[in-house]
């Protein structure tokens, strides 16, 4: 986050103050997203935090005053904590409960690697075209993570787990 507010034209120092304050929010997504948690489709959940991170990193982008880059860092820093619990979530509910341990390392490890090569290509976005390049790599990366999820993703709400890997 410093460094993309750095990259917009913004001081370090400030840019750290912006960053401080929009990771204050970080207990806070759960926290909210708890009232929900499990009284709405787990895909939808998914769906819907990507949609509005993708669309919050656009519009944190193009801000250049404080309160509008600090509301729309805010945003997308809950709705990334919101995707990130959900996700864990759904992932555990997904498998059979005779590979579940092994399936979900599996799949947390490929979420490590593609975690460390978006970073790779963040900075390379950065570079090449500043903060919006930056923010339109990740939005295309929600819109691919969203559409995945809402056309293949299976529901899981007030399923059974072995008749939701079936």
């Amino acid at each position: 986050m410093p460094t993309l507010l750095i990259a917009k034209g913004i001081h370090v120092t400030t840019s750290l103050q912006y960053a401080f304050i929009i990771a204050l929010a970080n207990p806070v997504g759960p926290f909210l997203a708890y009232a929900i948690a499990d009284r709405m489709e787990r895909k939808w959940q998914i769906a819907a935090a990507g949609a509005i991170s993708g669309i919050g990193i656009f519009l944190f982008a193009r801000q250049d005053l404080a309160a509008l880059v600090i509301l729309f860092g805010v945003l997308v820093t809950l709705a990334n904590n919101w995707l990130s619990f959900a996700l864990h979530g759904y992932q555990a509910e997904l498998f059979p409960t005779r590979i579940r341990a092994r399936a979900v390392g599996f799949v947390y490890s490929w979420s490590r690697v593609s975690a460390a090569l978006a970073g790779l290509m963040i900075g390379f976005f950065l570079r090449e075209g500043g903060a919006m390049a930056v923010a339109l790599f990740i939005g295309a990366a929600m819109v691919v993570m969203v559409s995945v999820i809402a056309l293949w993703g299976p529901r899981t709400l007030n399923r059974g787990l072995e008749e939701i890997s079936q």
